[in-house]
């Protein structure tokens, strides 16, 4: 397996002998290749899958030796360029050979891979080294690659590597695919993720920071005796009569459970998309007061809150009916409440309930208002 990468190279600053380190990744080392390598370079050329994509068939010692010694006298051994073992850190096995060779302004870094370690990330590991050397060391660019169009496995090495398929070339004797480099895009990339981590950052402090908790109230006069108006109130049966929600589904489900007009009664709802379904639950009674009631909506979304109906007599024959209706909503979806305008939406649907409640209880005559 053969794959190549090239990258521009920056200018020597200086004149002394350049002193040539090994290239290090997390668990090979690549050193620079001499003459007394042969047999190690032959091991490598004396396999036909090895070599499939570089000859096309596997070399013979001499045919290994003249390929290396061509190699050995294109580049000396004050330069970064030329050819290199691939050896574990740790054991010394020989894993393959790297190259780093230059055409015209471009740096071309290459690898090929015993056999036996095909299939273990070895080549994404050494074409991820070999990107990040001629980033650092070399001053690259841009990087780029090219491979052999059937050669599927080093195709997905160079994908890995962060590279992308820019362009098919066809030669005499081989097709190929260009794949590109670049840290400007690299770069470009995380920015992108730092403004998407500081927008996610902004929004969980604006979380925290904003309120979590709502109320609305609205009230009316009635023109009825507090007793006659708390007596009627305390039914949930009947605020299906008045309230918006209970008009707006003439085919909404209604269920019951318990004795009415008491603690613990439930009147559960099931309807169109605009009422949903949930269930109301009457938590407390102060008599002639207060009837508290627990909201638990289950569609369109789960949530509760908790709601009151509270009659202060204005006279012997008139009434104030505050409706009111708190709840919380948790972090981070309490960032959505200036936008729910709830004070507004809600609001409106209580008070257009109050006046319909007003409209029923004026019209009535106190013996019909009974349970």
């Amino acid at each position: 397996m053969y794959i190549y990468l090239t990258s521009f190279r920056g200018k020597k600053t200086t004149t002394e002998p350049m002193v040539i380190q090994p290239i290090y990744t997390e668990h090979f080392v690549l050193t620079k290749m001499t003459a007394s390598d042969g047999d190690k370079y032959y091991r490598l050329s004396n396999n036909e899958n090895v070599m499939k994509y570089v000859t096309g068939y596997s070399l013979t010692r001499e045919e290994s030796d003249r390929m290396l010694a061509g190699f050995l006298e294109e580049h000396g051994m004050d330069t970064y360029l030329g050819r290199y073992l691939i050896e574990d850190r740790h054991s010394g096995e020989l894993i393959g050979a790297a190259k780093l060779d230059k055409i015209g302004a471009a740096i071309e870094i290459g690898y090929r891979i015993m056999e036996e370690f095909w299939g273990r990330g070895v080549g994404t590991e050494i074409a991820t080294g070999l990107i990040r050397f001629a980033k650092n060391v070399l001053n690259a660019t841009d990087v780029i690659a090219f491979v052999n169009v059937d050669n599927a496995a080093s195709i997905r090495v160079l994908e890995k590597a962060g590279m992308t398929n820019t362009e098919r070339i066809e030669d005499l004797d081989e097709v190929k695919y260009r794949f590109n480099y670049s840290p400007k895009s690299i770069s470009s990339m995380k920015k992108v993720l730092y403004i998407l981590l500081g927008l996610i950052a902004l929004f969980l402090i604006a979380a925290f920071i904003m309120p979590k908790d709502y109320a609305v109230e609205r009230e009316i006069v009635v023109n009825k005796p507090k007793a006659e108006v708390f007596e009627y109130l305390k039914s949930l049966r009947k605020q299906n009569d008045w309230s918006v929600w209970g008009l707006r589904d003439p085919n909404m489900q209604k269920t019951f459970s318990g004795t009415d007009g008491t603690v613990g009664f439930v009147s559960m709802w099931e309807g169109n998309d605009e009422v949903g379904k949930g269930e109301q639950e009457i938590t407390k009674i102060e008599e002639g007061q207060r009837i508290d009631t627990e909201l638990r909506f289950l569609k369109p979304f789960e949530s509760t809150s908790d709601a009151y109906m509270i009659t202060e007599a204005v006279n012997s024959t008139s009434t104030k009916v505050r409706w009111g209706f708190t709840g919380r909503m948790p972090i981070p979806m309490n960032v959505m409440l200036p936008f729910m305008n709830m004070e507004e939406s809600i609001g409106k649907d209580f008070q257009e309930g109050l006046t319909n409640l007003k409209g029923i209880l004026e019209k009535r005559n106190p013996e019909t208002i009974v349970n």
